[in-house]
């Protein structure tokens, strides 16, 4: 039956590791577009390798990639946000560049975790 009652832990620093490196992938993105928008690719694109990867092995479920897609996204998104911030002139435009990019990682996640669960066991 494998590993049916057996909880797996996760190695979390992995996955910040993972956000790091889409948090570097977007500071250098951000320099080089000037439409910050399209700064939001790279993590939604770091999102996508990992959500092949994780659908490749199958061992992750829907919660569980959720959180872990939340993780790495929600640090991957730091420079944008920090751009976003970065020019305090007008606050309702940053609240409202900053829940619009949130709520996009929110979906995105939502989207790869459903596509990265592992399928339904039957015994």
């Amino acid at each position: 039956m494998g590993d049916l009652f057996l909880k797996r832990r996760e190695n979390w620093w992995v996955w910040i590791i993972w956000g790091g490196v889409g948090c570097i992938i977007c500071h250098y993105l951000l320099g080089y577009v000037s439409n910050a928008w399209l700064s939001l690719t790279s993590p939604v694109l770091l999102l996508v390798l990992l959500t092949a990867w994780m659908n490749f092995n199958k061992r992750f479920d829907f919660f569980a990639a959720l959180r872990i897609f939340m993780v790495v996204a929600s640090i991957s998104v730091i420079p944008l946000l920090a751009q976003k911030v970065s020019s305090w002139e007008k606050m309702i435009h940053i609240a409202v560049d900053s829940s619009a990019v949130l709520l996009c990682i929110i979906i995105v996640s939502v989207v790869c975790a459903f596509l990265a669960r592992r399928p339904k066991q039957y015994y």
